[in-house]
Protein backbone atom coordinates (compact mmCIF):
# COMPACT_ATOMS: atom_id res chain seq x y z
CA UNK A 1 0.00 0.00 0.00
CA UNK A 2 1.37 3.74 -0.87
CA UNK A 3 0.18 6.88 -0.55
CA UNK A 4 1.09 9.96 -2.85
CA UNK A 5 2.41 12.75 -1.61
CA UNK A 6 3.32 15.20 -4.64
CA UNK A 7 3.73 13.79 -8.34
CA UNK A 8 3.04 10.30 -9.93
CA UNK A 9 6.20 10.08 -8.91
CA UNK A 10 6.28 10.70 -5.04
CA UNK A 11 4.89 7.91 -3.70
CA UNK A 12 5.69 6.72 -0.11
CA UNK A 13 4.93 2.99 1.19
CA UNK A 14 2.41 3.14 4.07
CA UNK A 15 4.56 1.39 6.28
CA UNK A 16 6.69 4.36 6.67
CA UNK A 17 3.89 6.15 7.45
CA UNK A 18 2.07 7.40 10.71
CA UNK A 19 -1.32 9.06 9.64
CA UNK A 20 -2.02 11.78 12.29
CA UNK A 21 -6.05 11.05 13.46
CA UNK A 22 -6.43 13.97 15.59
CA UNK A 23 -5.86 16.63 12.23
CA UNK A 24 -9.14 17.30 11.89
CA UNK A 25 -9.62 18.59 15.68
CA UNK A 26 -11.57 22.58 15.58
CA UNK A 27 -7.88 24.52 15.96
CA UNK A 28 -5.34 21.64 15.45
CA UNK A 29 -2.05 22.95 14.98
CA UNK A 30 1.35 21.06 14.75
CA UNK A 31 3.52 22.83 17.22
CA UNK A 32 6.07 21.67 20.21
CA UNK A 33 7.11 23.08 23.46
CA UNK A 34 7.49 22.42 27.11
CA UNK A 35 4.73 23.38 29.35
CA UNK A 36 4.44 22.79 33.13
CA UNK A 37 1.95 21.60 34.85
CA UNK A 38 -0.04 24.25 36.92
CA UNK A 39 -2.64 22.53 39.30
CA UNK A 40 -3.57 22.95 43.06
CA UNK A 41 -5.97 19.81 42.92
CA UNK A 42 -5.34 16.37 44.63
CA UNK A 43 -3.83 13.38 42.47
CA UNK A 44 -2.46 15.52 39.53
CA UNK A 45 -4.23 16.47 36.23
CA UNK A 46 -6.78 13.45 34.51
CA UNK A 47 -5.71 13.49 30.75
CA UNK A 48 -8.77 13.09 27.94
CA UNK A 49 -8.36 11.74 24.90
CA UNK A 50 -9.38 13.60 21.45
CA UNK A 51 -13.13 13.10 22.15
CA UNK A 52 -12.69 14.63 25.62
CA UNK A 53 -13.20 11.63 27.38
CA UNK A 54 -10.81 11.20 30.92
CA UNK A 55 -9.04 8.25 30.69
CA UNK A 56 -7.43 8.39 34.30
CA UNK A 57 -3.67 8.57 33.18
CA UNK A 58 -2.86 11.60 35.42
CA UNK A 59 -0.19 14.37 35.67
CA UNK A 60 1.11 15.83 38.71
CA UNK A 61 1.39 19.45 39.61
CA UNK A 62 4.62 21.56 38.93
CA UNK A 63 5.95 18.11 36.45
CA UNK A 64 6.98 19.14 32.75
CA UNK A 65 6.23 17.91 29.48
CA UNK A 66 7.09 18.18 25.94
CA UNK A 67 3.40 18.48 23.88
CA UNK A 68 3.27 18.45 20.14
CA UNK A 69 0.36 19.61 18.97
CA UNK A 70 -2.56 22.76 20.02
CA UNK A 71 -6.39 22.04 19.68
CA UNK A 72 -9.64 22.33 20.95
CA UNK A 73 -11.93 19.84 22.14
CA UNK A 74 -15.20 20.15 23.29
CA UNK A 75 -14.59 23.97 23.27
CA UNK A 76 -11.81 23.49 25.79
CA UNK A 77 -7.98 24.33 24.56
CA UNK A 78 -5.86 21.16 25.10
CA UNK A 79 -2.20 20.33 24.45
CA UNK A 80 -1.34 16.99 23.31
CA UNK A 81 1.09 15.00 25.55
CA UNK A 82 1.66 12.18 23.36
CA UNK A 83 -0.30 9.85 21.57
CA UNK A 84 -4.70 10.55 20.45
CA UNK A 85 -5.26 9.62 24.49
CA UNK A 86 -3.16 12.08 26.03
CA UNK A 87 -4.27 15.33 26.27
CA UNK A 88 -3.84 17.74 29.18
CA UNK A 89 -6.36 20.97 29.32
CA UNK A 90 -4.67 24.35 28.86
CA UNK A 91 -6.06 26.07 31.97
CA UNK A 92 -3.57 23.58 33.56
CA UNK A 93 -0.79 24.28 32.33
CA UNK A 94 2.43 27.22 32.50
CA UNK A 95 5.57 28.36 31.05
CA UNK A 96 8.51 28.01 32.19
CA UNK A 97 8.76 29.37 35.75
CA UNK A 98 12.41 30.14 37.34
CA UNK A 99 13.34 28.05 40.71
CA UNK A 100 12.19 29.94 44.35
CA UNK A 101 14.10 32.69 45.92
CA UNK A 102 15.04 33.54 42.37
CA UNK A 103 12.90 36.67 39.80
CA UNK A 104 9.88 34.85 38.69
CA UNK A 105 8.70 35.01 35.27
CA UNK A 106 5.73 37.30 34.21
CA UNK A 107 3.32 36.31 31.81
CA UNK A 108 1.63 39.97 32.19
CA UNK A 109 2.96 43.12 30.74
CA UNK A 110 5.84 44.30 32.68
CA UNK A 111 4.46 48.09 34.09
CA UNK A 112 6.58 51.25 34.96
CA UNK A 113 7.61 50.83 38.54
CA UNK A 114 9.63 53.37 41.51
CA UNK A 115 9.34 56.74 39.44
CA UNK A 116 6.56 57.20 37.51
CA UNK A 117 6.58 58.45 34.09
CA UNK A 118 6.49 62.18 33.23
CA UNK A 119 9.28 63.31 35.69
CA UNK A 120 10.42 66.63 36.10
CA UNK A 121 14.58 67.01 35.30
CA UNK A 122 16.76 69.14 37.34
CA UNK A 123 20.52 69.01 38.69
CA UNK A 124 22.60 65.68 37.60
CA UNK A 125 19.50 63.99 36.07
CA UNK A 126 20.24 61.61 33.13
CA UNK A 127 18.55 59.49 30.47
CA UNK A 128 17.02 60.14 27.04
CA UNK A 129 14.97 63.42 28.07
CA UNK A 130 18.31 64.89 29.52
CA UNK A 131 20.44 64.09 26.15
CA UNK A 132 17.41 65.78 24.19
CA UNK A 133 17.25 68.50 26.20
CA UNK A 134 21.43 69.04 26.46
CA UNK A 135 21.03 68.35 22.82
CA UNK A 136 18.77 70.87 21.98
CA UNK A 137 20.32 73.71 23.89
CA UNK A 138 23.94 72.68 22.94
CA UNK A 139 25.46 71.89 26.63
CA UNK A 140 25.94 68.04 24.66
CA UNK A 141 29.42 67.11 24.86
CA UNK A 142 29.27 63.37 24.99
CA UNK A 143 27.72 62.56 28.27
CA UNK A 144 23.76 63.05 29.68
CA UNK A 145 24.35 64.60 32.56
CA UNK A 146 22.63 67.50 33.84
CA UNK A 147 24.97 69.90 34.70
CA UNK A 148 25.19 73.05 36.20
CA UNK A 149 25.82 74.63 32.26
CA UNK A 150 22.91 72.67 31.35
CA UNK A 151 20.89 74.78 34.51
CA UNK A 152 21.73 77.62 33.54
CA UNK A 153 21.00 77.28 29.72
CA UNK A 154 17.36 75.89 30.75
CA UNK A 155 17.22 79.10 33.19
CA UNK A 156 18.31 81.67 30.10
CA UNK A 157 15.87 79.62 27.70
CA UNK A 158 12.86 79.83 30.24
CA UNK A 159 13.59 83.53 31.10
CA UNK A 160 13.35 84.43 27.25
CA UNK A 161 10.02 82.41 26.50
CA UNK A 162 7.98 83.66 29.48
CA UNK A 163 8.66 80.88 32.02
CA UNK A 164 9.85 81.22 35.72
CA UNK A 165 13.46 80.52 35.62
CA UNK A 166 14.04 77.64 38.00
CA UNK A 167 16.41 75.76 35.72
CA UNK A 168 14.10 72.71 36.09
CA UNK A 169 12.68 71.05 33.10
CA UNK A 170 8.86 70.61 33.65
CA UNK A 171 6.39 69.86 30.90
CA UNK A 172 5.95 73.24 29.91
CA UNK A 173 9.67 74.08 29.42
CA UNK A 174 9.37 70.53 27.28
CA UNK A 175 6.88 71.99 24.83
CA UNK A 176 8.29 75.26 24.60
CA UNK A 177 11.74 73.49 23.50
CA UNK A 178 9.81 71.82 20.43
CA UNK A 179 9.07 68.70 21.85
CA UNK A 180 6.06 66.89 22.37
CA UNK A 181 3.71 66.01 25.20
CA UNK A 182 3.73 61.82 24.06
CA UNK A 183 7.43 61.90 24.37
CA UNK A 184 7.70 63.69 27.77
CA UNK A 185 5.40 60.85 28.94
CA UNK A 186 6.40 57.68 26.55
CA UNK A 187 10.36 57.90 26.92
CA UNK A 188 9.78 57.34 30.87
CA UNK A 189 7.15 54.99 30.51
CA UNK A 190 8.33 52.37 27.33
CA UNK A 191 8.79 48.60 28.92
CA UNK A 192 10.06 46.28 26.43
CA UNK A 193 6.74 43.78 25.53
CA UNK A 194 7.32 40.35 26.44
CA UNK A 195 8.38 38.22 23.86
CA UNK A 196 7.76 34.90 25.39
CA UNK A 197 4.07 33.93 25.73
CA UNK A 198 2.52 31.53 27.68
CA UNK A 199 3.95 28.06 27.54
CA UNK A 200 7.23 29.44 26.47
CA UNK A 201 10.61 27.83 27.10
CA UNK A 202 13.24 28.61 29.03
CA UNK A 203 15.36 29.10 25.28
CA UNK A 204 12.15 31.17 24.63
CA UNK A 205 12.67 33.73 27.33
CA UNK A 206 16.56 33.68 26.96
CA UNK A 207 16.11 34.05 22.73
CA UNK A 208 13.10 37.07 23.59
CA UNK A 209 15.92 38.67 26.12
CA UNK A 210 18.35 39.13 23.22
CA UNK A 211 15.82 39.55 20.17
CA UNK A 212 15.53 42.80 22.49
CA UNK A 213 18.92 43.60 22.92
CA UNK A 214 19.62 43.38 18.97
CA UNK A 215 17.22 46.19 18.61
CA UNK A 216 19.56 48.27 20.03
CA UNK A 217 22.29 47.76 17.87
CA UNK A 218 24.22 51.09 16.19
CA UNK A 219 21.80 53.29 19.30
CA UNK A 220 24.45 55.69 20.74
CA UNK A 221 25.56 55.09 23.96
CA UNK A 222 23.44 57.40 26.36
CA UNK A 223 24.49 57.20 30.35
CA UNK A 224 21.45 56.55 32.49
CA UNK A 225 18.94 55.68 29.46
CA UNK A 226 16.66 52.62 28.89
CA UNK A 227 14.07 53.15 27.07
CA UNK A 228 12.71 52.24 23.17
CA UNK A 229 14.94 51.47 20.74
CA UNK A 230 14.44 54.67 19.51
CA UNK A 231 16.86 56.06 21.46
CA UNK A 232 20.04 54.64 22.88
CA UNK A 233 21.03 53.01 26.12
CA UNK A 234 23.70 52.95 28.65
CA UNK A 235 25.02 48.97 29.64
CA UNK A 236 22.38 48.57 32.68
CA UNK A 237 20.24 49.70 30.80
CA UNK A 238 20.05 47.89 27.59
CA UNK A 239 20.04 45.00 29.82
CA UNK A 240 17.13 46.01 31.55
CA UNK A 241 15.28 46.15 29.07
CA UNK A 242 16.58 42.64 27.49
CA UNK A 243 15.08 41.54 30.84
CA UNK A 244 11.99 42.82 30.18
CA UNK A 245 11.24 41.33 27.14
CA UNK A 246 12.16 37.95 28.71
CA UNK A 247 9.58 38.30 31.17
CA UNK A 248 11.47 39.05 34.01
CA UNK A 249 11.11 42.42 36.20
CA UNK A 250 14.31 42.79 38.65
CA UNK A 251 12.72 45.43 41.32
CA UNK A 252 15.86 46.39 42.71
CA UNK A 253 16.21 48.90 39.61
CA UNK A 254 13.86 50.54 36.97
CA UNK A 255 13.73 51.71 33.63
CA UNK A 256 12.56 55.17 35.33
CA UNK A 257 14.62 55.00 38.28
CA UNK A 258 17.78 54.48 36.20
CA UNK A 259 17.87 58.67 34.91
CA UNK A 260 16.98 59.82 38.23
CA UNK A 261 20.28 60.57 40.07
CA UNK A 262 22.59 58.53 41.99
CA UNK A 263 21.32 55.52 40.29
CA UNK A 264 23.70 55.79 36.54
CA UNK A 265 25.54 52.54 38.03
CA UNK A 266 22.52 49.70 38.21
CA UNK A 267 25.24 47.54 37.04
CA UNK A 268 26.43 47.48 40.97
CA UNK A 269 22.70 46.61 42.10
CA UNK A 270 22.63 44.27 39.80
CA UNK A 271 25.69 42.44 40.70
CA UNK A 272 24.78 43.03 44.18
CA UNK A 273 20.93 41.22 43.53
CA UNK A 274 20.47 37.97 45.79
CA UNK A 275 17.90 37.36 43.36
CA UNK A 276 19.65 36.78 40.14
CA UNK A 277 21.85 33.66 40.56
CA UNK A 278 25.42 34.15 40.44
CA UNK A 279 27.21 31.10 38.07
CA UNK A 280 30.96 30.33 37.26
CA UNK A 281 32.16 31.96 34.91
CA UNK A 282 33.41 28.12 33.30
CA UNK A 283 29.72 27.46 32.90
CA UNK A 284 28.62 30.45 31.09
CA UNK A 285 25.74 30.17 29.39
CA UNK A 286 23.66 32.20 26.45
CA UNK A 287 21.51 34.31 27.87
CA UNK A 288 23.97 35.03 31.15
CA UNK A 289 24.86 38.48 32.37
CA UNK A 290 28.57 39.41 32.45
CA UNK A 291 29.92 42.35 35.04
CA UNK A 292 33.70 43.43 34.70
CA UNK A 293 35.45 45.25 37.12
CA UNK A 294 37.00 48.31 36.79
CA UNK A 295 40.55 47.95 35.56
CA UNK A 296 42.75 48.87 38.94
CA UNK A 297 40.10 48.51 41.32
CA UNK A 298 37.43 45.72 43.02
CA UNK A 299 34.55 48.25 41.60
CA UNK A 300 31.58 47.01 39.44
CA UNK A 301 31.52 49.44 36.39
CA UNK A 302 30.21 47.23 33.37
CA UNK A 303 27.14 44.54 32.31
CA UNK A 304 26.74 42.62 29.18
CA UNK A 305 24.57 40.20 27.93
CA UNK A 306 25.74 37.03 26.69
CA UNK A 307 25.01 35.88 23.76
CA UNK A 308 27.30 32.43 23.00
CA UNK A 309 30.69 32.35 21.44
CA UNK A 310 32.55 34.07 23.34
CA UNK A 311 30.36 37.43 22.46
CA UNK A 312 28.31 39.65 23.94
CA UNK A 313 26.17 42.57 23.41
CA UNK A 314 26.63 45.57 24.94
CA UNK A 315 26.01 49.23 25.40
CA UNK A 316 29.67 50.88 25.57
CA UNK A 317 30.82 53.61 24.09
CA UNK A 318 29.96 55.65 21.71
CA UNK A 319 27.33 52.83 21.16
CA UNK A 320 25.48 49.50 20.86
CA UNK A 321 27.39 46.49 19.85
CA UNK A 322 28.57 42.81 19.92
CA UNK A 323 31.82 42.87 21.23
CA UNK A 324 33.91 39.60 22.54
CA UNK A 325 33.39 38.55 25.95
CA UNK A 326 37.04 40.16 26.93
CA UNK A 327 38.82 42.82 25.31
CA UNK A 328 41.08 45.74 25.71
CA UNK A 329 38.52 48.28 27.82
CA UNK A 330 37.12 45.77 29.98
CA UNK A 331 38.76 42.65 30.04
CA UNK A 332 38.52 41.68 34.10
CA UNK A 333 35.33 39.85 34.39
CA UNK A 334 33.90 40.12 38.09
CA UNK A 335 31.41 37.21 37.66
CA UNK A 336 28.28 35.61 35.69
CA UNK A 337 24.71 35.96 36.95
CA UNK A 338 22.29 33.58 35.05
CA UNK A 339 18.12 35.37 34.84
CA UNK A 340 16.94 32.23 33.85
CA UNK A 341 17.39 29.13 36.10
Amino acid sequence: MMYRIGSDKQWIPAEFVTIDKDADLPNYSRTTGILYVNYQGLGGVNLLDSQGNYKNQYVTNGSSWRYFAKATINGREMYKLGGDKQWIPAEFTAGFQNKSGYYQVQYNQIQPSIYAPGYNLGYNYEGVKTWLVMRRLGTYAGYANYNWATVNAVKNFQASHGLNPTGIVDLATWLKLGFIKETWYGIDSYIAPLGAGKNASREDHINAMINQAYKYLGKPYIVGASSSPDYGVDCSGLVLQALYAGGLNPTSISSTQHAHPGNEWNSRVLWADPKLMTVPLSDIQRGDLVFYYEPGTRTIWHVALYIGNGQVIESWPPRVGISTLRDYNRSIIAGVKRPFI
